[in-house]
C-alpha cells in the first residue's frame, strides 16, 4: 500500500460551507474504509477558515450526515484525542500556526507581499491584454529582506504571506491512484500562493498541511480537484523537511449523462435530501462505495463489514465514476427488502407522522396497523417517501368525485349500468361475509365471477377502484382485509351511489 511504517492515519477534513454534498461523503467513506481496511485510525477535522464562506451549523449538520450513513470517527471535535483541537478556527486560535509561518518567514521560504486586490486585478487584465493565458503572480518583495518586509507591516500597510516558489527546477510526486506514477510540474509553472490571508488567517494551503503533519496523517486521500495543488503541498512538506504522506486522490463522480461533475449547486445531492426522500444509509453507504471502487468488478451488493475485509487502495479506479440514480434506486429497494416487517414499519414510520397518516407518538394500535399492512408494500417501496401515498387510502376517506373520477371505475367494454350491477352484487355477496380473511374473500369473490360468468378483471377493477381509489394498489383481498369490513363496504356503497348518477 505505501512504504510509510506504523499505523495508518487518515482524516476528513471538510470546510462548513453548507450542506455535506454526496460527493464529500464519499471521499470520507473511503477514508474510513482505509483506516478499518488496515487498523488504523480515522480523524474528522473542521476546516473552517474561510470566514465569507462559513455557514452557521454546517458542522453539525456533516457531523450528522455522517454518522446517519455510518461513519464514526477516532478522533474529531466532539471525540477529542491527543492532537485537537480539530477545528481549525480553534487551533487558530491557539497559534498552532504561527511559529510555522515564521519558521518560512525566517528562512527566506515565504514573504510579505503588500500588493492590493486591485493592483493584482490590474496585473491579471495587463497579462490578459498580452495573450498570456496562465497568470502566475510573483510578488516584487519576494527579493526583498525580511527586515525591509517587517519595516513596511509595522507602518500600518496590509499584507498577506505567501509562498516563495522556486523559480527553476521541477516538482515531483507520486500518486498511489494513478499506479505510483511520478507526477512532475516545472517550477516555473508554478506561482507564488497566498498562506496567509490579510486577516491573518491560515489558507487551506497552509493550514490543512500544518494540521496533517502534527496529526500524523500518513496518507491523503482527496478528491482529484486537488491534484494541480499538490506540488504547493509538496514544497511546503520539503521545505520543513517533513515526510510526505500518500497521495491518493480520488476519481470524480460525474453525472450520469457524463457532461461534468456533480455539483451541490446544480445537482439535488445533499446527503440530507437523501435522508429525507427515504433512502437507508446502508443504501447510500454500500453505493458509495462503488463509486470509483470496486471488489471484482461483479458483487455489488456488500455488507460494512464485506466492504471493509474488502477494500484496498489498489483497487481504487482513476477514471471517473459515473452517477446513476436508477441504480441507486434499484439498490435502495434490495435493502428494503432485506428489513423484516417490523423493522420497515419502524423505518416508515416517520413519513407516515410527516403526512399526518399517523400521530406522533403513535400509538400501540398505529404501530400495529402499520405492521399489518407493511406486507402490502414491501416488495414495491424503493424509497421510504412512497409509503404515505401508498398507503393513504388505509388511513383516509376515498369519496368519488373528490378522491376518484367516477368513471374510473367503469371497466374496459363495460358502461355505468353494468358496472353497477356488478358492484351491488359484490356488495351483496361481501355484506353476508363474516370471515373478513384474504382466503375467504378471494374465495367469495370468484365465486361470484362464476355465479356471474364475468371475468375476474372488470369485476376485480371496479372493486379495486371503489375501495382505494387507484386502478393500481396492493393486492385485492389484502387490501379489502387492511381497510376492513365496515369501510370496504360503505365504499362500495358510495361507489354505486356515485355510478347511478353516471348511469
Amino acid at each position: 500500500m505505501s512504504s510509510i511504517e506504523g499505523p495508518v492515519r487518515v482524516r476528513f477534513a471538510p470546510s462548513p460551507t453548507g450542506s455535506l454534498h454526496i460527493g464529500g461523503v464519499r471521499t470520507a467513506l473511503f477514508n474510513w474504509l482505509c483506516a478499518r481496511h488496515y487498523g488504523g485510525q480515522f480523524i474528522l477535522r473542521i476546516e473552517d477558515t474561510d470566514e465569507k464562506r462559513f455557514v452557521p451549523g454546517a458542522a453539525d449538520d456533516i457531523s450528522a450526515s455522517l454518522r446517519w450513513v455510518g461513519i464514526d470517527w477516532d478522533e474529531g471535535p466532539d471525540v477529542g484525542g491527543p492532537y485537537g483541537p480539530y477545528v481549525q478556527s480553534e487551533r487558530f486560535e491557539q497559534g498552532i500556526y504561527q511559529p510555522f509561518i515564521n519558521q518560512l518567514l525566517e528562512a527566506g521560504l515565504a514573504y510579505m507581499s503588500f500588493t492590493t486586490e486591485e493592483e493584482l486585478a490590474q496585473m491579471r487584465a495587463a497579462a490578459e491584454a498580452a495573450g498570456i493565458k496562465a497568470f502566475r503572480f510573483r510578488g516584487p518583495e519576494r527579493d526583498w529582506p525580511l527586515e525591509r518586509q517587517r519595516e513596511e507591516a509595522a507602518s500600518g500597510k496590509p499584507y498577506t504571506i505567501r509562498l516563495k516558489t522556486p523559480l527553476e527546477g521541477e516538482t515531483r510526486f507520486r500518486d498511489l491512484i494513478r499506479g505510483g506514477d511520478e507526477i512532475v510540474v516545472q517550477n516555473n509553472q508554478l506561482q507564488d500562493i497566498v498562506l496567509i490571508k490579510s486577516t491573518g488567517m491560515p489558507v487551506y494551503h497552509f493550514a490543512h498541511l500544518v494540521d496533517d503533519h502534527l496529526m500524523k496523517i500518513t496518507h491523503v486521500m482527496r478528491g482529484e480537484e486537488w491534484v494541480p495543488s499538490t506540488p504547493y503541498h509538496v514544497l511546503l512538506y520539503d521545505f520543513f523537511g517533513w515526510p510526505r504522506p500518500v497521495f491518493a486522490h480520488l476519481p470524480a463522480i460525474l453525472r450520469q449523462d457524463g457532461r461534468g461533475k456533480l455539483s451541490k449547486r446544480k445537482d439535488d445531492v445533499a446527503t440530507q435530501r437523501f435522508r429525507e426522500r427515504g433512502y437507508l444509509p446502508e443504501t447510500i453507504f454500500n453505493y458509495l462505495a462503488l463509486q470509483g471502487w470496486s471488489y471484482d468488478g461483479v458483487t455489488e451488493i456488500m455488507t460494512r463489514d464485506e466492504l471493509i475485509a474488502r477494500f484496498t487502495l489498489e483497487r481504487i479506479q482513476p477514471s471517473p465514476a459515473r452517477w446513476n440514480p436508477e441504480k441507486l434506486r434499484d439498490m435502495n429497494g434490495i435493502y428494503i427488502r432485506k428489513l423484516t416487517t417490523e423493522q420497515l414499519a419502524e423505518r416508515v414510520l416517520p413519513f407516515m407522522q410527516r403526512a399526518g397518516l399517523i400521530g406522533d407518538p403513535a400509538s400501540e394500535t398505529e404501530r400495529a396497523y402499520l405492521i399489518s399492512l407493511i406486507p402490502l408494500i414491501h416488495e414495491r417501496l424503493e424509497e421510504l417517501q412512497e409509503a404515505p401515498d401508498l398507503l393513504a387510502f388505509f388511513y383516509q376517506d376515498v369519496v368519488p368525485g373528490e378522491t376518484y373520477n367516477p368513471a374510473d371505475l367503469i371497466p374496459k367494454k363495460h358502461d355505468a349500468a353494468q358496472t353497477v350491477a356488478l358492484l351491488r352484487a359484490a356488495h351483496e355477496a361481501l355484506s353476508q361475509q363474516t370471515d373478513w380473511t384474504p382466503p375467504a374473500l378471494e374465495t367469495t369473490l370468484r365465486a361470484l365471477c362464476e355465479q356471474l360468468q364475468v371475468k375476474p378483471g372488470p369485476l376485480f377493477g371496479a372493486i379495486r377502484v371503489a375501495i382505494t381509489g387507484r386502478s393500481v394498489a396492493p393486492p385485492l383481498f389484502d387490501t379489502l382485509a387492511g381497510v376492513g369490513r365496515e369501510r370496504s363496504l360503505s365504499r362500495l356503497a358510495a361507489a354505486i351511489a356515485a355510478l347511478e348518477n353516471l348511469a
